[in-house]
């Protein structure tokens, strides 16, 4: 029920930023595309609403992205879900799919087999695997790693590389 609810106010509020947000540059309310050649907009193009794709490439996302593979050259907002999912900038929302990455910071939750964010990662990241620089909320995995943390790491191999207050601990780690 939490979900459904958490899931219903992403899908809204993201709606309302699409319908009513002004960018410079192109933007398209839908996309679809099959592959890199296949597709209604170019990659320069930024989608404020829905983007349907096998393989989907575009400068910006703001709503639901679903896919094979996802890619945001820039910033992403909403819910992307895919099998494999990139953003090169920074993402906000829920993520979901068998790899996530994200190059910039991340706020909202990655759920999949693999989680990797470069940047800071508020907020909670589910897998086999996750990995961030920064982690200022929750990892909860097989294993999990980051470079500082501030939050809790649930696993079985629990990597905090700034040692502070312990650099692994088996089942929980944990700083505040």
């Amino acid at each position: 029920m939490k979900k459904a609810i958490f899931f219903t106010i992403i899908v809204v509020s993201v709606l309302i930023l699409a319908l009513t947000s002004s960018a410079f540059g192109e933007v398209k309310p839908i996309q679809l595309s099959l592959c890199k050649k296949v597709r209604l907009y170019d990659a320069s193009t930024q989608i404020h609403g829905l983007r349907l794709s096998i393989y989907g490439v575009n400068q910006q996302v703001h709503g639901i992205d679903w896919g094979i593979v996802t890619k945001v050259t820039d910033d992403f907002l909403g819910w992307q879900c895919g099998v494999v999912n990139i953003v090169g900038g920074s993402a906000t929302g829920y993520q979901e799919g068998l790899v996530n990455f994200v190059d910039g910071d991340f706020l909202g939750w990655q759920s999949g087999f693999v989680n990797i964010n470069d940047s800071q990662t508020v907020g909670l990241q589910t897998a086999v695997f996750n990995k961030t620089n920064d982690l200022r909320g929750v990892q909860f995995g097989f294993v999990n790693i980051t470079e500082t943390l501030y939050g809790l790491q649930l696993g079985i191999i629990n990597l905090n590389n700034s040692g502070n207050p312990f650099k692994f601990l088996p089942i929980v780690n944990f700083a505040f």
